[in-house]
């Protein structure tokens, strides 16, 4: 290192304090980052040196496998590293719902629910896809299909 002097060293250290107290806190730059109400609107998906880029109203489901997620898009499925509570997050509410602890859906590929053995339910999707729906799941999609009791 090269000898500096005290003097220059006080204005560094100075010039240093400075710019710390002109930092915004944590909780404002994370808000500055990503305004909340933001939903993503495409989906990008890394596999080996090509990049998948999945508008999200193409994707009809998203079924968790652990730290992945298999996306199904366009009649494709496309693996990706995340969790399905973190895709959950952050796609809209409003048109996607988890009808499962496994199974997330597009509300607009639902066709139809129908029971299926003696108290389970599934999803049938536009394209004929059949998906597992919860207890929970059947009444957050009653909630946002608006259907009554």
């Amino acid at each position: 290192m090269k000898p500096f002097s005290a003097k220059r060293f006080e204005e560094a250290l100075a010039q240093a304090r400075v710019r710390l107290d002109r930092r915004m806190p944590a909780a404002e730059l994370a808000a500055a980052a990503k305004p909340a109400a933001r939903h993503a609107e495409r989906i990008v998906v890394r596999d080996g040196p090509s990049v998948h880029v999945i508008p999200v109203e193409k994707l009809d489901y998203a079924q968790g496998q652990d730290d992945y997620v298999a996306l199904k898009a366009e009649g494709k499925t496309i693996l990706k590293q995340q969790t399905i509570t973190s895709l959950e997050a952050s796609l809209d509410p409003s048109r996607f719902v988890r009808i499962h602890r496994s199974y997330l859906v597009n509300l607009e590929r639902v066709s139809k629910i129908e029971p299926y053995g003696k108290e389970s339910k599934v999803a049938v999707l536009k394209d004929g896809t059949k998906l597992p729906v919860s207890r929970a799941g059947f009444e957050r999609l009653r909630m946002l299909l608006g259907e009554e009791s």
